[in-house]
């Protein structure tokens, strides 16, 4: 299925950007960003102690909310929402710069480059936001992609004889 392949390539993409770039995580080590596809793993023990080996933060994920067929060989349209996660704590709440940083190097990305994986056009405009609640010591933002994916053509009579 194209959406599928478009995640794929979406989450390439961002691996690609964010090699190198390292932050901590809620439990003091220096990672790179994770790139989730969907949905977060399933965390395993007591949500209050957090996993030294598998903390999920920092990370983008990657998701697809939805999309469009609006016709016979006319072009799909796709949204990919990215929801960042970075963790900060200390006191002087500065977290949000590091995620809004991760925000602009997305948006700035897209705004470069308009295929992604060869196929898919990015149809501006490219949106963000951040989050507005309290939840120190996360801080946590998003990014909206639409793409134009390949058309999907019906098959004739005579194809399929």
């Amino acid at each position: 299925m194209t959406q599928e392949y478009l995640l794929d390539a979406v989450i390439a993409d961002l691996e690609k950007l964010f090699k190198g770039f390292k932050l901590k995580n809620s439990t003091g080590a220096e990672l790179g960003i994770k790139i989730y596809r969907q949905n977060l793993p399933v965390r395993e023990g007591s949500d209050d102690a957090p996993e030294p080996e598998q903390p999920p933060e920092p990370y983008i994920l990657v998701s697809i909310t939805g999309g469009e067929m609006p016709g016979n060989g006319a072009a799909l349209t796709a949204e990919a929402v990215l929801l960042i996660c970075v963790y900060d704590e200390a006191p002087d709440r500065q977290g949000y710069r590091d995620m809004l940083h991760i925000v602009n190097e997305i948006a700035l990305h897209y705004g470069r480059r308009n295929i992604i994986g060869g196929k898919y056009e990015i149809s501006y405009p490219v949106e963000w936001a951040a989050q507005q609640e309290d939840t120190h010591p996360y801080y946590f933002g998003g990014v909206r992609v639409n793409f134009e994916l390949p058309a999907v053509y019906n098959e004739t009579a005579e194809e399929l004889c």
